[in-house]
């Protein structure tokens, strides 16, 4: 029985970690989960500006040319709007 326990503790430390988001991979769901149209698992052109409060305003270029701008508030609210 303390061999099975060794060997099931040794298999489960052998166990690949699942793979991490990335941030191009993160920030396209978020506009899709909006309801925006991204045309792909990933986006490009990745700019990010933080204030002095807690806000943030990311850019990014989806893989079907359109531009969008994510506003986070500090309280975490999320706003997707396309850039003309």
């Amino acid at each position: 029985m303390k061999h099975l326990l060794l060997t099931i503790f040794a298999l489960s430390l052998s166990v690949a970690p699942a793979l991490a988001v990335t941030p191009a991979e993160d920030i396209a769901t978020t506009i899709m989960l909006r309801g925006y149209d991204c045309g792909g698992r990933q986006v490009t052109n990745i700019d990010e500006q933080a204030d002095g409060m807690g806000n943030k305003t990311i850019r990014a270029t989806c893989p079907n040319g359109v531009r969008y701008q994510i506003n986070i508030s500090a309280d975490g609210r999320v706003q997707v709007k396309p850039l003309r």
